[in-house]
């Protein structure tokens, strides 16, 4: 116990005071006479002791209340923390802005509720005081010191917000502020203490920090959304009905009826009902047809479930882009072929989802190199330099590349274009008959094409072939190995660019590969994968990287607009050997659509969604609260206040100040001075 004022104990130097009236009694001696003074003596002994105690008595309270008045100026308390240093106060209060706080409680939503307590702690300090104000948005302005006007103002201000944060990072920014402070150092968390942000384990501790926390409790288990999206195809077709998916999580102790619908640039295209069992996830199919090219623009919504004060993540945003047709062009040495004819004219020369030309090499201008998406390099013997050149740029800017050597190569011009995209050689050729004994059938080349493999499935064999060989950190992949182990088809890809290396020749006299059965779907899934395919969508608040397909120059205006509103900012542009990339560093900060736009001319379409880790609601209780931050190492600086969200919520004011006792020493006071007046009244 600490006194606030303790200068008022000179005041206990009144105490001398009845002391002193008690020692000297000026009372007046009257003379009385009796008739009988046999008893006299007995008389007067029975009275001098009664008065004697009588005085006693009252000395005693008047010096008690005496005392107890003094120490009711001093005003004692208990501090709220035990290694309180002398001097001024630096609070820093954390705000827990997260969607899970804008929801209502029992007595009001919980996040205006902790506004409003935020202000009253804020009151309860002196004005030379000062408070730092955070929030899950990380703003500069919650990285300073404010006056008591200046903090409440930043009170009022804040607003919902997507993002939760985790509570070491609050606390590592509190940190930061308080470093080379020789002050009170006192952090408040006003919290629903959700358990995916509370890793009280991460929390590096600061013995001069004192914290308190005001849990708001959450329940929760009563949120249904759309945690993620994917298609069950890599590549979207104009006028070809797709199927895109959709996991949905329901919280709730209850199953439920919802309906998804789903609009594409504004325009409906499907609204199908769905069920969903209490606490599961369910996954949703929704089959959908989009007729005309370029950028589409989708939203998936949730419409028509139970609880309606909870309608965060309904919404989940996704773009792609539609084009005529995989543009491929067979770069060949030999006798002429027409468009249909040759293994790769009969493949894709009839589909009209492949735009397929045939084309000699030595005819071949390579300036429209560009304007395709998928290049088979079929039997050459040689790459020169300048067409190394151009494929290099290719690649680069989105390309992909399929090469099957001719018989007799150069070597050294193969592993020069090869090499500069990945770490793999390819050596001399081997003239042995091996069969080819794995195929990765998890890749996703492979995947949906087989319904099941047998344990004995018949695979291609080699007759010729050239031995490839790579580095773990080549990233490369084989989707075909030989029984040597040696890669019979190598594929290897940086999400934009890619090359697919078979090591035989492309004919009979080399391996079967042409005539098997594997011929047709891995080359039909590796012309559909040469397609660029961004990420359908991105998380607000995370420092994106958006790969961009075409190759774009420093001096290119470009601009990230938003859909909804026209607003638009502009993006850094990173250009990297194998890579195209626009670094968002966390500037959007809302869900929905946004247009790259490159020089006036819209070039990719992009969408975000909200992180769904704040969609699971899942808090920490009282106990569970207190046990996690017990047992780690920040428990024993740390205070959890229960009641914070009742009615009668806590008193800000024993919090800030500690517990204080003066008004129980003023009702002692006047208990005391009522005791004096009741033993003057009994002794008489």
């Amino acid at each position: 116990m600490k006194l606030l004022y303790p200068e008022y104990l000179w005041g206990l130097l009144a105490i001398a005071i009845p002391i002193i009236i008690h020692l000297f009694n000026f009372r007046k001696f009257q003379k009385v006479y009796f008739s009988n003074i046999d008893l006299l003596k007995e008389v007067k002994l029975e009275t001098k002791s009664k008065s004697q105690l009588k005085h006693l008595i009252i000395l005693a309270l008047r010096i008690l209340a005496i005392a107890a008045l003094v120490l009711a100026f001093c005003q004692p308390y208990i501090p709220t923390n035990s290694n309180e240093v002398k001097g001024d106060n630096v609070i820093s209060i954390y705000v827990d802005n997260s969607n899970s706080m804008d929801s209502k409680g029992e007595n009001g939503y919980r996040l205006e509720l902790a506004k409003e307590q935020a202000e009253a702690i804020i009151n309860s300090y002196g004005p030379t005081d000062q408070f730092q104000i955070i929030t899950n948005d990380f703003e500069g302005r919650h990285q300073r010191l404010y006056g008591k006007g200046e903090a409440i103002q930043l009170l009022e201000s804040i607003e919902p917000f997507f993002q939760t944060r985790k509570l070491s990072e609050i606390y590592l920014r509190e940190q930061d502020l308080f470093a080379n402070l020789d002050v009170n150092k006192t952090v408040y968390w006003l919290s629903d203490f959700q358990k995916n942000a509370a890793n009280f384990e991460s929390i590096q501790v600061d013995s001069s920090i004192s914290l308190i926390c005001l849990p708001y409790l959450n329940e929760g288990g009563n949120n249904v959304y759309i945690d993620s999206i994917w298609f069950n195809s890599p590549v979207r077709k104009s006028g070809t009905e797709d199927l895109v998916l959709a996991k949905v999580k329901n919280e709730t102790n209850q199953p439920i009826d919802f309906k998804m619908n789903l609009t594409v640039n504004g325009e409906n295209r499907a609204f199908i009902n769905f069920s969903a069992a209490a606490n599961s996830s369910v996954t949703c199919e929704i089959p959908f047809t989009v007729k005309g090219n370029g950028i589409q623009h989708a939203t998936l919504t949730i419409e028509d479930y139970p609880d309606a004060d909870l309608t965060f993540d309904d919404s989940f945003h996704f773009s792609y882009q539609l084009s005529p047709g995989i543009k491929i062009v067979n770069l060949y040495a030999g006798s002429p072929l027409t468009d249909s004819t040759g293994y790769f004219g009969v493949l894709f020369g009839k589909d009209p989802q492949f735009i397929f030309k045939n084309q000699l090499l030595n005819s071949f201008d390579f300036s429209t190199l560009n304007g395709y998406d998928f290049v088979i390099l079929s039997s050459l013997q040689s790459f020169s330099e300048g067409m190394q050149s151009e494929l290099k740029s290719f690649i680069s800017k989105g390309g992909s590349i399929c090469i099957f050597p001719g018989d007799n190569i150069d070597i050294s011009s193969y592993n020069s274009l090869i090499q500069s995209y990945a770490e793999v050689s390819i050596s001399t050729k081997v003239n042995s008959v091996v069969k080819v004994s794995t195929l990765l059938k998890d890749h996703p080349i492979y995947q949906d094409i087989f319904d099941e493999i047998p344990s004995n499935v018949d695979l291609p064999f080699a007759n010729q072939y050239y031995p490839l060989s790579s580095t773990i950190s080549s990233g490369s992949e084989s989707l075909m190995r030989l029984q040597n182990g040696s890669p019979f088809l190598l594929y290897l890809s940086n999400r934009i660019g890619s090359i697919s290396i078979c090591a035989s020749p492309l004919n009979t006299d080399a391996s079967n590969f042409v005539k098997h059965a594997l011929f047709v779907p891995t080359m039909l899934r590796l012309a559909e994968f040469s397609q660029f395919r961004n990420h359908y969508y991105y998380t607000v608040g995370k420092d994106n990287n958006v790969e961009i397909s075409q190759g774009l120059k420093t001096t290119d205006k470009i601009e990230i607009t938003n859909i909804q509103d026209n607003n638009s900012f502009l993006p850094e542009l990173k250009i990297t050997k194998s890579e195209t990339n626009l670094l968002l560093y966390n500037q959007i900060k809302e869900a929905g659509h946004f247009d790259v736009v490159v020089n006036g001319d819209r070039l990719d379409g992009i969408a975000f969604n909200f992180d769904r880790s704040e969609s699971l609601q899942d808090f920490l209780n009282w106990e569970e609260l207190t046990s996690a931050i017990n047992n780690n190492a920040i428990g024993q600086y740390t205070k959890v206040l229960k009641n914070a969200d009742t009615a009668s919520g806590i008193a800000i004011n024993e919090i800030v100040k500690g517990k204080k006792y003066w008004w129980h020493l003023i009702v002692l006071t006047l208990i005391l001075l009522g005791l004096e007046i009741a033993v003057f009244r009994l002794f008489k």
